[in-house]
């Protein structure tokens, strides 16, 4: 089988995770219950391990600082067979870093420190040569205008972009996306409105997103909705019960899978069976990517899981 190849643009991190009783509200000081762990993130580099673990070949596009944690980061990805010669290595600049902290119940809470990612330009994307990607995956921890120059630059059959963290987008950049994958915080937040209550209010607001995309919402241990540009039926894609021990980087997974599956030709629906199962597997372990599956593990799940039509 040939491997497909995909582009992944995006945000490269260093994670402290932290365990707690309960995430803090506002204005709260909680204590961690439990030592912190320094593992490696970002929801670029995430999304590139997820492909890459999936049996994809991944090249990455993004910077790192010229620091420890930049070597460090670069040499997991190449550990993983992924292309990091479009990866820059930033003079005077520190590598990103996020701080999570988790509940028992594995649901977190992310602050992100950009560091050397804020500084992908335009030119560092125009370099990368995305033309040989069957998919070019972005997402928005990196500046907006360099998300939007990779998305023009992409001759591929996929544009997917991710947009989180979520913020307003210009409108060149929703009509450049022929996938657009968002949990339900995100498509609220990209909508301009209150997140919907219940499946049905989550459907219909995947419609009106502006442009000619394909939406996928992510819901958590509800699964995903997939809402085509064609305006023919949603379907629903159930989540297997798993243990869940931390959801950190489950979305990045999804993503990752996502565009793997879909350059190697699967239809869309199926490519978000196969990824709501690998997501359902990640959160099984601790780390953004303490668990990723490959495409042997992921088989074994996805054709158990129910799909319904949402009309």
């Amino acid at each position: 089988m040939i491997r497909p190849r995909i582009a992944v643009v995006g945000s490269l991190n260093a994670d402290l995770t932290l365990p707690v009783d309960h995430l803090p509200g506002r204005g709260e000081t909680v204590l961690a219950s439990a030592p912190g762990r320094q593992v490696l993130g970002g929801k670029g580099a995430n999304q590139a391990a997820a492909a890459a673990a999936f049996g994809a070949e991944v090249t990455m596009v993004g910077r790192v600082g010229d620091d420890d944690i930049g070597h460090q980061i670069l040499a997991d990805l190449s550990g993983r067979g992924i292309d990091i010669a479009r990866v820059t290595v930033t003079p005077g600049a520190r590598s990103g870093y996020a701080t999570i902290a988790v509940d028992p119940r594995g649901e977190n809470l992310i602050i992100v420190d950009p560091g050397a990612n804020n500084l992908l330009s335009e030119a560092d994307v125009g370099a990368a040569n995305l033309s040989a990607a069957a998919v070019v995956l972005v997402q928005l921890e990196i500046p907006l205008a360099a998300a939007a120059a990779a998305m023009r630059a992409a001759t591929s059959p996929r544009v997917m972009l991710n947009p989180a963290p979520a913020r307003a987008l210009p409108p060149p950049m929703s009509e450049l996306a022929d996938v657009i994958v968002a949990n339900r915080t995100e498509l609220a937040q990209l909508a301009g409105v209150d997140p919907p209550a219940g499946l049905s209010g989550i459907a219909g607001l995947a419609r009106t997103l502006p442009g000619h995309a394909d939406v996928i919402v992510t819901l958590g241990q509800d699964g995903a909705l997939i809402a085509p540009a064609s305006g023919g039926p949603l379907a629903h894609i159930m989540a297997p019960r798993v243990e869940v021990v931390d959801t950190t980087g489950a979305g990045d997974c999804f993503c990752g899978t996502l565009a793997a599956c879909v350059a190697e030709g699967m239809a869309l629906p199926e490519a978000a069976r196969w990824s709501v199962a690998a997501a359902a597997i990640s959160t099984t372990a601790h780390g953004a990517r303490g668990r990723l599956p490959g495409r042997a593990e992921v088989a074994a799940l996805a054709y158990s899981l129910r799909q319904r039509t949402l009309r």
